[in-house]
């Protein structure tokens, strides 16, 4: 398919440069985001010391955590990397079309050994192709996939499961793991949830406005808007931020709706909500009517015995985007006249490949992300780009590129990686990452003379020398991973 694709200028590129320069300390930013604590430690928590009514009428007299760990709980599943993988799917619900659109879709990976809960993404408008259900936007194949069962003559209950296993399978191809466990939250009862906890409290570093927020099925729009700093948002103002989007990117949207439920997570686990039997039975009330999951109860108490070693610091945060020079800027935006219209966006690689491996990357080799080594990465070939080129192609990895141009000594035939720091980084993820991005790089143990300390002045750790035979790789793939276009 021909995506009229073309090169932005490199002069024209390194101006926006600026905004991608620090990707790696911005992936590793300590985010107040986790869709996961919402859908699974406190669904877990309270449904599963609500096993009996009379628990909700005694539980001002005991211990909250000594509630928790009364109930049996059992292990919960692991893929092969020891990491536990969770959907969590946002509908809007209600009786209005869409209602069971999923526009909030993010994988947390739950990993207990390193108490790191990295979490993606995924836009609504991602295009996907499917045997079942036909090509459609990413966020209609939940709605689609629960029709089929339908019509096929299943019960809703029973349509619901299969689909949601369906998507969980969908999302999981698309990523390239497994996932183990999905959780469904109606966005109705979203404010339900809020309301049963008295509000919840969430800090904006800038002030945020929308003047088209739509009034229910009227076809008007009101203006919505919040100051700088921190805000207390009652049920109806925090769905209003969550699902806000004409005025800011689908992207942006995301991490507010991460924010959100993170703020969700910490008023639930507040002393003020844990110390009233009455919030806490309104709370459980509003969750299990509005809360899906495949997670067993005993499941929910194995989490719930895991909360205390989890906290804001362990939370990281990256949404799969259309902006090639950040993090994550695997997708693009092709014609509309060749999707009948749509706006819809598709992996610029024209596979998967590209975000399942930063998946990979963030999920299962998250110390990459920790060391946030800087690199430089300079260009010994008679190629011209290939350095800006290829500082682009790893900085949408989350790499910490932080200077490019061309090497003192031209015409090297072999592509080398070279520790020019004070301290070398061996058995460097970091390394491991590049071996696996520039395929024809070999570890060097000497450094030469033009990049000795007394030679070559830089704040780089690592430096990449590309040779001549980093030229084939670099041409074959120069669509597929060296891209930085406009329409």
């Amino acid at each position: 398919m021909n995506f009229e694709k073309k090169k932005i200028r490199s002069d024209q590129y390194i101006k926006r440069r600026e905004t991608a320069k620090n990707a790696a300390s911005w992936i590793f930013k300590k985010t107040k985001s986790h869709f996961l604590i919402i859908a699974i430690v406190i669904g877990g928590l309270f449904i599963t010391y609500n096993v009996g009514a009379k628990v909700i009428d005694t539980i001002s007299t005991l211990s909250f955590k000594n509630v928790i760990l009364s109930v049996v709980s059992s292990p919960i599943k692991e893929d092969a990397y020891g990491h536990t993988n969770f959907l969590l799917l946002g509908i809007g619900g209600g009786e209005h079309d869409g209602a069971e659109l999923t526009d909030s879709i993010i994988v947390a990976s739950l990993n207990e050994e390193n108490k790191l809960v990295p979490m993606i993404s995924i836009p609504r408008d991602l295009f996907v192709k499917d045997e079942k259900i036909g090509n459609d936007r990413i966020n209609r194949y939940y709605e689609l996939t629960k029709l089929t069962y339908e019509n096929e003559g299943y019960t809703e209950t029973e349509a619901q499961t299969l689909a949601l296993e369906d998507t969980s399978i969908k999302i999981g191809e698309i990523l390239g793991i497994e996932i183990q466990y999905y959780a469904l939250i109606d966005f109705d009862g979203f404010t339900e949830i809020v309301d049963a906890m008295d509000g919840i409290d969430v800090y904006l570093e800038e002030s945020f406005y929308d003047d088209q927020y739509p009034i229910g099925e009227t076809g008007l729009y009101e203006t919505f808007s919040l100051p700088a700093g921190e805000n207390h948002l009652d049920g109806e103002s925090a769905l209003k931020y969550a699902r806000s989007r004409k005025t800011t990117s689908d992207f942006d949207r995301g991490l507010r709706q991460q924010s959100i439920l993170n703020a969700i997570k910490e008023k639930a686990l507040s002393t003020g909500v844990l110390t009233s039997p009455s919030k806490i039975k309104n709370l459980y009330e509003a969750i299990t009517g509005n809360f899906v999951t495949n997670l067993s109860l005993t499941e929910m108490a194995s989490l719930g015995e895991m909360a205390d070693e989890f906290d804001q610091d362990s939370m990281l945060s990256q949404v799969i985007n259309d902006d090639p020079g950040k993090v994550g800027g695997f997708l693009y935006t092709p014609p509309r006249e060749e999707y009948n219209g749509a706006f819809v966006l598709v992996p610029s690689s024209g596979d998967y490949s590209e975000i399942q491996l930063f998946t990979n990357f963030f999920f299962y080799h998250t110390k990459i992300y920790q060391e946030n080594i800087p690199l430089q990465v300079v260009n010994s070939s008679k190629t011209e780009g290939m350095a800006t080129d290829t500082m682009v192609y790893l900085t949408r990895y989350g790499l910490n590129v932080v200077r490019w141009g061309n090497a003192p000594r031209i015409g090297e035939t072999e592509t080398s990686m070279f520790d020019i720091g004070t301290t070398p980084n061996t058995d460097s993820e970091t390394k491991n990452a590049l071996i696996q991005l520039i395929p024809t790089v070999t570890t060097q143990t000497i450094v030469p003379t033009d990049y000795s300390p007394m030679n070559w002045e830089s704040e780089a750790e690592i430096l990449i020398e590309l040779g001549s035979n980093f030229t084939q790789f670099y041409e074959e793939n120069y669509d597929k991973k060296f891209y930085y276009w406009v329409q």
